[in-house]
């Protein structure tokens, strides 16, 4: 066990005490983030192990000392990787996300446990960089965990994040594995659901989200936007609209009705987003078109395997203790067994 692992180990260790002795119910935060946070803090050793990957990823990709670095948690949802990164010893971290809400109460959680987070940053990438250019911050390193396939414009969003001073790095791991078949079969069956079904609200529901079918949210926008068409002409304008939101939804609708040509923006026979908010539903990334569009004699980019994650069930961690044996053998670039990928990139000086 070299130094690095033996690190992230005890602020594994600290952070999982913190947590389990935090009085979650009395604590001033939103209903959602109490919800999301006693999954995480239920599923500890779940989810520890694939945050214990993540960081030994991002510590390789350093240019500097942890100790010297400033660390991103970008989409940091309940603040789980933020508050690693300050038990880890990173010079400065900061925490963002595009909810409000979460920013608020990650304020409010990292306080009851006693972990100072340098600057949190309400927004989606544009806000961020703002924030950093105006008050002249360094990143050395952006991570995320689930948060890349939930990115509504995601070549945009990395034409946005090359304006940050390089050199930098990035670590961005997610669970929506299309590369592995059984993994690819269940992001579609969530995909037909965010679509056709839609989801009940309960208790700790983020209010940000929809939960109407997608394609009835289109066909009431179009509706309120061409009232002179009937019902069938909405109907397809609704279909061909799949994977946009907003303005975009409306003028995609616009170019067809003028052109008198009706095709599905979205080439993936299922990716689907909210129409409201332009979250993806778990988006299926065509990674191999990313990385060609990203990479260049000054950004190199890795997709990596990451290993599952053993749980109290003895019989599943047989099979999982085999597949990660595999994918070992196999090497970290091989996608097809894993249950999530990490996007590496390192961003280096012209």
């Amino acid at each position: 066990m070299n130094n690095s692992e033996i690190k992230i180990n005890k602020a594994i260790d600290d952070l999982s005490t913190k947590l389990k002795d935090l009085d979650l119910e009395n604590l001033s935060i939103s209903d959602y983030n109490k919800r999301y946070l006693k999954d995480y803090i239920d599923k500890l050793s779940f989810f520890m192990p694939l945050y214990k990957t993540l960081l030994e990823k991002v510590i390789r990709n350093l240019q500097k000392p942890v100790s010297e670095s400033c660390f991103v948690d970008y989409g940091g949802g309940c603040g789980v990787l933020t508050y690693l990164a300050v038990e880890l010893g990173f010079k400065k971290v900061i925490y963002n996300d595009i909810y409000e809400v979460s920013t608020k109460d990650v304020k409010v959680i990292s306080s009851a446990i006693n972990l100072k987070v340098d600057y949190f940053i309400t927004g989606d990438i544009s806000d961020f960089i703002s924030y950093i250019t105006k008050n002249n911050i360094k990143v050395d390193h952006m991570c995320s965990f689930d948060v890349l396939e939930h990115i509504y414009d995601v070549e945009g969003w990395f034409l946005e994040v090359k304006k940050l001073p390089k050199p930098f790095s990035l670590c961005f791991m997610t669970s929506a594995n299309s590369s592995n078949p059984n993994i690819n079969r269940k992001l579609k069956k969530i995909h037909y659901k965010a679509e056709y079904v839609g989801s009940k609200k309960k208790k700790g529901w983020k209010e940000r989200d929809s939960n109407l079918p997608f394609l009835e949210i289109r066909k009431r926008l179009l509706a309120k936007e061409f009232s002179n068409l009937d019902e069938k002409k909405i109907t397809i304008l609704a279909k061909t609209t799949r994977g946009l939101y907003g303005k975009d939804i409306i003028n995609y609708a616009k170019k067809q009705l003028e052109e008198n040509h009706f095709k599905e923006y979205t080439k993936h026979p299922t990716n689907t987003c909210d129409p409201l908010t332009g979250n993806w539903a778990e988006h299926i990334i065509d990674i191999k078109n990313l990385k060609n569009r990203i990479e260049n004699k000054q950004t190199t980019v890795r997709f990596t395997n990451n290993f599952y994650s053993e749980s109290s069930n003895k019989i599943l961690n047989f099979p999982k203790k085999v597949i990660n044996f595999l994918m070992k053998i196999l090497g970290e670039q091989n996608l097809f067994l894993s249950p999530s990928y990490t996007l590496e990139i390192q961003y280096k000086e012209s």
